[in-house]
């Protein structure tokens, strides 16, 4: 939200739109919002959004300050090392040597375009962080769904997110229940579940229970929220702001260059003087002698130090940005690789953030995920856990795959056991799904394979097992799972619990024939069969 040429940042607000620095406004009842934000369940009409659209201006991120190129490129030729060049240059010139002279005035000039050039592009923190907000929006307007260009959005909307969505505002929610991604915000690898209930939170906003935020992914669920802040005022909008204002200073490489550059300095203006009376005691003339002595200040300054530190560093940066990274500054990547200790807590944003599946429980035993290619069990418990995830596998057009890591971790099991599941086959084989509920800790869903109706059901061991009255034993038949199975299921889920890994249960249930599939979620999970639980790893670096 841009603001307006009359109106400062906070009259620019739609009247009651909380400021950032009073979370309690934001997180009001609906029904103080839709009455302060002028609104309603039904959507704002498209000519009073026209009309906000005009006070607020377009939902966009953007730069602050005027033109800084003038001053990136003078920068350029006001490095030490720069300067260092350009006396030896003019020395070349005096010594008798012009085309020595051009040639570093010709590296200078060349190594200055290059990286003002690359520092242009690192610094567009702005535009890296506006590709977390989605070109489109779903909205609600003149009570009716409708799709609208993402900058057209306005507080007072009527946001409408669903499983895939990427949020692009500040928006409080009225009805339904979300899984959002945070990481773009808080760097927490795990989604989070948000829903309309308010949440005794006083912190952080980032932890009310009942807002989404700008740039945001949703990964599970569908639900309906009022937009609140839009652009610059989100809560991305804040960090686009920061990153603007943050003061720079020399990294560890500038210091030891500009340290470096002075030892040159030093070391090839004394040879040079040195060297004067010996070239006039050894019977050189006054000016051969001073040709002789700034040829060899020349020769002791390094041309092509300074853009081999240019292209390395360039080079660095292209690495990251392909990786998603934003680099402000050049600089910048030296420093990264000059860090000794993290103190963190944000697993998932220093690592990639993918989970792999590694231990399989299977009755009898527990086995290496990566040695259970030939066990049948192993693949049934692949199999029906890959059915009740909505998760897409990596793909050719999106190698990094859909969804929740987790989720996608098995999918990638599924596949090195030879069960993998095709999107378009798992969609059409299901019948209906039971969502992931963060206080039932699982999710379920109901699925026609081979002329045969089966409950798949995955989620937290504590959740699952209560639902299971039976076993798959190591003859792949199902027994009952009586007390003493479920204190060494316990045992064995404390013992992956303890050393830090995630671990799931699946079950699965096959209706019988003629036996209708169950519409209430209490009677899909119910009598079913545990397969087995299996453990995922951290993130890999």
């Amino acid at each position: 939200m841009t603001r307006s040429s009359h109106t400062d940042e906070r009259d620019a607000r739609p009247p009651g739109a909380p400021d950032n620095a009073e979370q309690a406004d934001e997180r009001r009842q609906p029904a103080e919002l839709f009455r302060d934000l002028r609104t309603s369940p039904s959507g704002l009409t498209s000519r009073e959004a026209a009309r906000r659209q005009l006070v607020y201006g377009p939902n966009v991120l953007t730069r602050s300050g005027g033109r800084r190129w003038p001053g990136e490129l003078l920068s350029q030729f006001t490095q030490p090392l720069a300067i260092l060049l350009a006396l030896a240059a003019v020395l070349a010139w005096a010594g008798g040597t012009p085309a020595l002279s051009v040639a570093v005035v010709a590296v200078i000039l060349l190594n200055a375009g290059f990286a003002f050039v690359q520092e242009m592009q690192a610094e567009r923190a702005v535009e890296a962080l506006a590709a977390f907000l989605p070109p489109t929006a779903r909205v609600v307007r003149d009570d009716v769904r409708c799709e609208i260009a993402a900058k057209d959005l306005v507080p007072g909307d009527i946001l409408v997110v669903s499983e895939g969505d990427r949020v692009c505002a500040d928006a409080r929610i009225i009805e339904g229940t979300l899984m959002l991604d945070l990481s773009s915000l808080t760097g927490e690898s795990l989604p989070v579940t948000r829903s309309p209930e308010p949440s005794d939170e006083t912190g952080s906003l980032l932890e009310a229970h009942e807002l989404v935020f700008s740039g945001t992914t949703c990964s599970g669920g569908e639900a309906e929220a009022v937009v609140t802040l839009t652009g610059m005022h989100t809560e991305l909008g804040r960090i686009a702001a920061l990153s603007q204002r943050v003061h720079t200073e020399r990294s560890p490489l500038e210091k030891q260059v500009r340290r470096a550059t002075w030892i040159i300095a030093v070391v090839a203006v004394v040879i040079g003087a040195a060297f004067l009376p010996i070239g006039v005691a050894a019977g050189l003339g006054w000016s051969a002698a001073i040709g002789f002595s700034i040829g060899l200040i020349v020769a002791n300054v390094p041309e092509g130090l300074l853009p081999t530190i240019t292209l390395a560093l360039a080079a660095g940066v292209r690495e990251l940005a392909a990786g998603g990274a934003v680099v402000k500054r050049l600089s910048g990547v030296e420093t990264l690789g000059s860090t000794t200790v993290i103190c963190t807590d944000k697993t998932g944003t220093l690592t990639e953030n993918r989970m792999r599946v590694t231990r399989l429980w299977l009755a009898g035993g527990e086995m290496d995920a990566a040695r259970a290619v030939h066990e049948p069990r192993a693949a049934l418990l692949a199999a029906s856990a890959a059915a009740s995830t909505t998760a897409e596998a990596p793909t050719p057009a999106q190698p990094q795959g859909s969804g929740d890591p987790t989720e996608l971790a098995i999918l990638r099991l599924a596949e090195e056991l030879g069960v993998a599941i095709v999107p378009s086959q798992r969609k059409a084989a299901r019948r209906t799904i039971f969502p992931f509920d963060a206080h039932l800790k699982r999710m379920s869903t109901v699925n026609d394979e081979a002329g045969a109706t089966t409950v798949h059901t995955n989620g937290a061991p504590e959740a699952v097992l209560p639902c299971c009255t039976r076993l798959l034993d190591p003859q792949g038949k199902s027994v009952e799972l009586d007390a003493a199975l479920r204190g060494e299921l316990s045992a064995t889920i404390d013992g992956y619990a303890a050393s830090g890994l995630r671990v799931l249960a699946i079950a699965h249930h096959v209706l019988d024939d003629g036996q209708k599939a169950p519409a209430e979620r209490s009677a899909a999970e119910s009598d079913l069969t545990l397969i087995g639980p299996g453990r995922h790893g951290r993130p890999r670096t």
